[in-house]
């Protein structure tokens, strides 16, 4: 599916009728652009409206509207127990430990998507539908391959042992951790 086609997302939203038998107990937004160059601004002079928008339309948009049309599905599903929204956030949101600038549309567009999934946990919490926002710190991808080299962690982790992290926060979060946004390694909420 094309997340920044709201098309595209309704007729993949529509082929998985079948398969999910018209519920859903886990949704997860993976979804991430740094920059359509690749490199994110370092300078507020290098915006431009096009690429923010593309931004902006991959990391919280495209995932906003997957959620809406997949929410009665989700709402299905926590008849059982509750289901899950989770998005793959980045520590560059947290407005309060922003030290260096930067990366204007990405830091910009996964605030938002916190926001959004703040916002779905409210409303989420009153159909059993938790939403958290889940931190791995850096990882080995395309993604983070030109920041390699500034990574302020200790180590770089793989895809798969950052999956295994995921999973097992994901599996033992219930409706009371909804609203979060946590470090995966530390297991600490992250200051919005």
């Amino acid at each position: 599916m094309d997340l920044t086609d709201e098309v595209s997302i309704q007729e993949a939203v529509k082929s998985t009728e079948d398969f999910c038998q018209g519920s859903l107990q886990l949704l997860v937004h993976n979804a991430g652009l740094m920059h359509p160059s690749g490199r994110g601004e370092n300078s507020v002079t290098r915006l431009d409206m096009e690429s923010f928008s593309k931004v902006l339309a991959t990391n919280v948009i495209g995932p906003a509207l997957l959620t809406k049309a997949l929410y009665p599905r989700l709402r299905a599903a926590a008849q059982e127990e509750p289901s899950k929204v989770v998005a793959v956030g980045a520590g560059v949101a947290s407005i309060s430990t922003n030290q260096a600038g930067g990366w204007y549309s990405y830091r910009a567009s996964k605030t938002a998507l916190n926001a959004f999934m703040k916002n779905l946990s409210i409303e989420g919490g009153r159909h059993k539908v938790s939403a958290f926002t889940l931190y791995p710190q850096m990882v080995e991808t395309a993604l983070s391959k030109p920041y390699v080299k500034g990574n302020p962690y200790p180590e770089l982790r793989s895809p798969e042992e950052t999956a295994d992290q995921m999973l097992e926060l994901i599996t033992s979060f219930g409706i009371s951790d909804t609203g979060r946004f946590v470090n995966i390694w530390s297991r600490e909420d992250i200051p919005w």
